[in-house]
């Protein structure tokens, strides 16, 4: 998995930048798809759902990053995910930026007839923001979560948007972790541009 995430960050730092800032101020929202690993419960075990997440601009460098997602899994069991952060990003080069969050989260997993579990924990993020071309931007980041009671882990995720035009663009990400992959698409919203 860290081997996808450099793969990512050397074809952002050897593309030719583009001119123009990247946005920190957008909201997203977005159909997702999770698989979980053969192995977690004996058999396949998948979900989908939807989230809705953005960033909001502080000032030049600091901005937050929040997000909410829910997934419906086989059986019934569903998952709610919270989180709200605190962001810093940094121009690597022209059209280039890495970027930092660390974000509170909380998670529900609740199923029919079942008390419905609820863990708060924290998460640290460090990725890359780039423009391959004028209206394609790729990211990359890994992430560390932990969710107390063993529920802590490391994911990698892989995106690419597509502009149409200074305000809306259409994206596909993954998120891979030793226990689930979730692919996603989205529509974002750029303001205050």
């Amino acid at each position: 998995m860290f081997r996808k995430l450099l793969g990512v960050a050397l074809v952002l730092a050897l593309s030719p930048a583009f001119a123009g800032d990247l946005s920190y101020n957008y909201i997203e929202l977005g159909l997702q798809k999770a698989e979980l690993d053969d192995d977690l419960a004996g058999f396949d075990f998948d979900g989908d759902g939807y989230g809705i997440r953005g960033a909001f601009e502080l000032n030049e460098n600091w901005f937050i990053p929040v997000s909410y997602g829910t997934l419906d899994f086989d059986f019934g069991v569903d998952l709610d995910q919270l989180s709200a952060g605190i962001g810093y990003h940094d121009d690597l080069s022209n059209g280039t930026d890495f970027f930092v969050t660390l974000s509170y989260l909380r998670a529900e997993v609740s199923a029919s007839g079942f008390t419905p579990v609820e863990e708060d924990g924290f998460e640290a993020t460090l990725g890359v923001r780039g423009m391959l071309t004028e209206s394609v931007e790729l990211t990359g980041s890994i992430g560390y979560a932990d969710l107390g009671d063993g529920a802590d882990g490391t994911t990698i995720n892989a995106g690419a948007l597509y502009s149409f035009s200074e305000n809306f663009a259409l994206g596909l990400e993954v998120d891979f972790d030793e226990d689930v992959t979730i692919y996603g698409v989205g529509a974002r919203f750029y303001f205050g541009n």
